[in-house]
């Protein structure tokens, strides 16, 4: 059975469209090929999924944890604690899955493979076996990435604390299928043309967002995109999104 099979995003709020030596990329809508896209867990026990997609020959890598330490795929709306919200990271992976297989999260099949992982301890990427998506696989997806400048953190004690110093760093903000364009919301609603693609590139592309708490030597406030919440109850798709797959 599918390693995923208890997080569906049913009972959850639908998400939204919303504009909100390492290189980073800068804003924007890229397309590549899934090179790898695996699970794994962090020592608190939060459960993650990681992405390395090729992009015009190069690798883009990102981490997505879709569980908390408690196993749980979403968070409560502080102002509904009835509703259910989906974690972002979440959202990411299960709207990359459809995109490429037409099969949520929950419905991927495992099976092991061997990678070049980072290992703490060790200092640098050791082979490991891990559990792949495996019909994820060299599929192509069209990625709406962010570029945003962050404080980095040192350690005192047992806690990490924010510096002035700063880091650029990217995340994965919106997934598209890139045959039609549309995102997964525009697809569960049955929309007959992309328009979000033209929306989020107008708003990001080139764009750097400031996610500093501490500027120019300075505490702030944290700055950044606009929250994703969702309106309705997510369904379960029964078929392909998309139309083919």
């Amino acid at each position: 059975m599918s390693l995923f099979g208890g997080l569906t995003s049913t009972g959850l709020e639908e998400t939204q469209d919303r504009v909100g030596g390492f290189a980073p990329k800068e804003s924007g809508i890229y397309t590549g090929k899934i090179k790898a896209m695996y699970a794994g867990e962090s020592s608190g026990g939060a459960k993650s999924v990681s992405l390395i997609v090729d992009i015009d020959g190069s690798e883009y890598k990102e981490t997505c944890y879709i569980t908390n330490k408690k196993g749980e795929n979403f968070f409560l709306n502080k102002q509904d604690t009835k509703k259910k919200v989906p974690l972002p990271g979440f959202t990411i992976i299960d709207d990359i899955c459809l995109a490429t297989t037409g099969k949520a999260l929950a419905e991927q099949d495992t099976e092991e493979k061997v990678v070049q992982v980072y290992d703490a301890d060790a200092g640098k990427a050791l082979p490991k076996a891990v559990p792949m998506l495996i019909d994820c696989l060299g599929q192509e997806i069209s990625l709406g990435i962010i570029k945003q400048m962050v404080n980095k953190n040192v350690k005192q004690g047992n806690d990490y604390v924010p510096t002035a110093e700063v880091r650029e760093e990217n995340f994965t903000d919106k997934v598209f299928h890139t045959e039609t364009k549309m995102t997964i919301v525009e697809a569960r609603q049955g929309a007959e043309e992309a328009k979000f693609w033209g929306t989020w590139e107008e708003r990001n592309k080139g764009v750097t967002r400031d996610k500093r708490t501490i500027k120019d030597g300075q505490g702030g406030a944290q700055a950044g995109a606009p929250k994703a919440a969702g309106a309705q109850t997510a369904a379960s798709p029964s078929k392909s999104l998309f139309g083919k797959k």
